[in-house]
């Protein structure tokens, strides 16, 4: 009885897969419960005008919503706050990955209704969006001339390849 059995090796490459499993899930855990969230736009007097089509019911113009190039890092939208709108409407908005989206560029969609000059925050799970991309919205409402202005909070995309440098950049200014 000298060798590892068939039987043995097997339970220790599922016991490595759970390792991986649980570094992964761990990864994940952190990056939506515990990365700090940032908000753009930085700049308080600024804001995101999301404008409809001027037929109800049909989504208006991609509009960028983050440059290219501003957040060095993969990270997710993690939400987004309306910050008044233009009268009491339903809003359906999507986000993606670029202006003429395809496939999987979608990040996804969110549908909300609000009373004239409302405000939301409104959660929003989305795959991870790659460093240095840009994200862009849209809109479309049931009154079809209704605008929203939003702002976007996102946080970091960690990896179990990056742990050490996350618990690191807990302790640490965020480069952004």
């Amino acid at each position: 009885m000298g060798g590892a059995t068939s039987h043995t090796k097997k339970d220790a490459e599922t016991l490595v897969e759970i390792d991986d499993l649980h570094s992964e899930v761990t990864a994940d855990w952190y990056s939506s419960s515990l990365s700090r969230t940032r908000v753009y736009p930085q700049d308080i007097t600024q804001v995101i005008l999301l404008t409809p089509d001027a037929a109800a019911n049909t989504f208006g113009a991609w509009t960028l919503v983050i440059p290219a190039n501003l957040i060095p890092f993969d990270y997710n939208v993690h939400s987004f706050q309306t910050a008044g709108v233009g009268g009491a409407d339903s809003f359906f908005v999507e986000m993606a990955l670029n202006a003429a989206p395809a496939g999987n560029q979608y990040l996804g969609e969110k549908r909300f209704t609000l009373g004239a000059a409302g405000r939301a925050r409104l959660t929003f799970a989305c795959p991870k969006v790659p460093a240095n991309s840009p994200v862009y919205a849209r809109v479309k409402t049931a009154a079809g001339t209704t605008t929203v202005n939003i702002s976007i909070a996102v946080n970091r995309f960690v990896t179990t390849a990056h742990m050490d440098i996350l618990l690191d950049a807990k302790r640490n200014s965020w480069p952004w």
